[in-house]
């Protein structure tokens, strides 16, 4: 009878431990899942970040050109068309 009981104690503790054992790497999974989503995040947050200022630095440039363009155009019509000048609000901007 004694040793009936010292196997089911034996028993009942060793499903814990393994129970135990298998919660610990279930929970150590998840926690290593949560760190690559956070990274990847992390990373593609940045890469986006990096785009739109890239795309903010080409638009700033492309504006600079266009702008030049214009005034250049501008003083060319000017040496043309003498009494033609631009207003201010004309829709050139």
């Amino acid at each position: 009878m004694l040793t009936a009981l010292f196997v089911a104690l034996a028993l009942t503790l060793t499903t814990g431990l393994v129970a135990g054992w298998r919660l610990r790497r279930a929970l150590t999974a998840e926690r290593a899942a949560r760190r690559l989503a956070d990274a990847a995040h992390v990373r593609d947050t940045a890469a986006f970040v990096a785009a739109v200022r890239n795309g903010q630095r080409h638009h700033h440039r492309t504006h600079a050109v266009l702008a030049d363009a214009d005034a250049v155009l501008d003083r060319a019509l000017a040496a043309h068309h003498p009494h033609t000048r631009r207003r201010e609000g004309d829709g050139h901007d």
